[in-house]
């Protein structure tokens, strides 16, 4: 047994509940004091008057693709098309292969993506993809054109930009043909970013969005190889294969719509810098219906993504449909659910759904003259983010990062729930770490085993050398160290053991 004390633990049950140590045995929270207790036969570890919070849990990563990203090249912070090229041309293969993400042609000099051409001059003989800030459009060299196996062949003209389902063809062709120990360092990259950012949980997608379940068995074989706890989602819409593969879950980020960044979001007002342009619905809700009401009777819980109010619309009115056919407690999620309106948010909260947000998605474009007010107008963009209203309505709301698309990062998104643009929709910082904790564990129906530091539960801790409900820069906060079923995964300065 271990007991873990001198340090200030919130038990996240309810507000201002707090402890001083945690007896734990097996992994598992067997005891816990308001004082240090005098025990013998033990092993002490001295937290050093830490703040302890249950291990943060992340409800929607893309985990293979972002580990396998940070092995290339990131273009967050380039000023210049020349930028681009330089740290291109710096960059190593992976697996035969050029990745680059996290490019914002809106925050360039040039205005605009590079082109095919320009990517042949760095890479003519290795295929290169260089994928835009939201994921939803990406650019490929001439290489990759020719290795692509298209439904439909690019047009003559083509200049190495892609969107919606080719968008989607070219990422999971970049994806494919990796061997099981290329996935396992992947998936391996992505625990340790994970856990050194304070989580001990993560969700993350597996499958191309429509039928192959890619390396879904093999990671599911192996998650005891992982210093973080993986709860996996196929990302198909085959059901059968789900329930063949045994999952409680299906979907993740299968698409019903696009991005605002891409102009590919649906919504149900036109695009305030493009005023003939709706957005795009994926799929037809004849499609959807049957793929959600074949999940719903085998009692899989079912997430789509949905970023505009009209395919947010969409999908919950078949979720209601389900629910009000044959009612059950499956948590069905919307996952984003960036433009609503009052309707929209009541209408979740009769339908009992999910709502997985990203608060960082409203601290990069939200601010003013941003991408939000650029693509929706000042009057739609007060109308996205709304978690005070979600959270206030009792819908299940939970936090998330879209990891490769925002920083895996917890601090940062409990931060910027605290700080949404619309001072109306801000949470408290009790409400945010919430998100990332209790909530988050209801998501997955695992909230008697995690997201609360409780008796029974598991003894997963994030160690913070400064205090969340009082520190007025949250996002700096130190990690100290990390905890996962009583044991030290990280450890910086400010812990020790006796």
């Amino acid at each position: 047994m271990k007991l873990f004390y001198n340090a200030k633990f919130y038990s996240m049950k309810h507000e201002n509940d707090s402890f001083a140590a945690a007896l734990v045995d097996n992994g598992i929270i067997k005891e816990i004091y308001n004082t240090i207790p005098e025990l013998t036969d033990i092993e002490k570890i001295d937290l050093q008057n830490l703040f302890v919070y249950p291990g943060f849990i992340d409800t929607h990563t893309h985990s293979f693709e972002g580990g396998l990203y940070s092995m290339g090249a990131n273009l967050e912070k380039v000023a210049t098309l020349e930028d681009v090229f330089s740290i291109l041309s710096e960059t190593e293969p992976v697996s035969g292969k050029i990745f680059a993400f996290r490019f914002d042609e809106r925050l360039v000099k040039e205005k605009r993506f590079p082109t095919a051409s320009e990517l042949d001059k760095i890479f003519p003989d290795i295929p290169v993809i260089l994928r835009r800030v939201d994921g939803h459009s990406c650019v490929i060299n001439s290489k990759a054109v020719q290795s692509i196996d298209w439904d439909i062949p690019l047009p003559g003209n083509f200049n190495g930009y892609l969107s919606k389902r080719e968008n989607g063809k070219a990422a999971n062709w970049f994806h494919r043909n990796f061997d099981d120990e290329s996935i396992l360092r992947i998936y391996q990259k992505a625990a340790n970013i994970a856990v050194n950012r304070g989580h001990t949980t993560i969700h993350t997608m597996i499958g191309d969005g429509h039928s192959n379940t890619k390396h879904y068995e093999f990671i599911k074989n192996n998650l005891h190889r992982f210093p973080v706890e993986f709860i996996l989602y196929p990302q198909i819409t085959d059901v059968p294969k789900a329930l063949e593969a045994g999952s409680p879950r299906i979907g993740g980020c299968v698409l019903a719509d696009g991005s605002f960044g891409s102009h590919t979001a649906a919504l149900s007002e036109p695009y305030s810098d493009e005023p003939g342009n709706y957005g795009s619905l994926y799929r037809s809700s004849k499609s959807w219906n049957n793929f959600i009401q074949n999940a719903h009777k085998n009692n899989l819980q079912v997430a789509v993504h949905c970023i505009g109010d009209a395919a947010i619309s969409q999908i919950l009115a078949i979720y209601e449909k389900a629910q009000k056919d044959n009612p059950k407690d499956l948590r069905h999620a919307i996952i984003h659910n960036e433009l609503t309106t009052e309707d929209i948010l009541d209408r979740e909260k009769n339908a009992k759904v999910s709502v997985i947000m990203q608060p960082m998605f409203d601290r990069l474009w939200a601010n003013p003259n941003g991408l939000y007010e650029n693509r929706l107008g000042k009057e739609r963009t007060l109308r996205t983010n709304r978690l005070a209203s979600i959270y206030n309505r009792g819908i299940l709301l939970t936090g998330s990062s879209d990891w490769y698309i925002t920083e895996m990062n917890a601090l940062k998104g409990i931060d910027a729930a605290t700080r949404i643009h619309n001072k109306y929709e801000r949470l408290s910082a009790y409400q945010a770490v919430e998100i990332y904790t209790k909530n988050a564990a209801a998501l997955s129906f695992d909230e008697d085993q995690l997201g609360t530091l409780e008796v029974g539960r598991q003894a997963d801790f994030v160690c913070l050398q400064d205090d969340i409900f009082t520190s007025g820069s949250i996002a700096e906060i130190k990690i100290a160290a990390v905890i996962k079923k009583g044991c030290i995964k990280i450890h910086n300065e400010g812990s020790s053991h006796e």
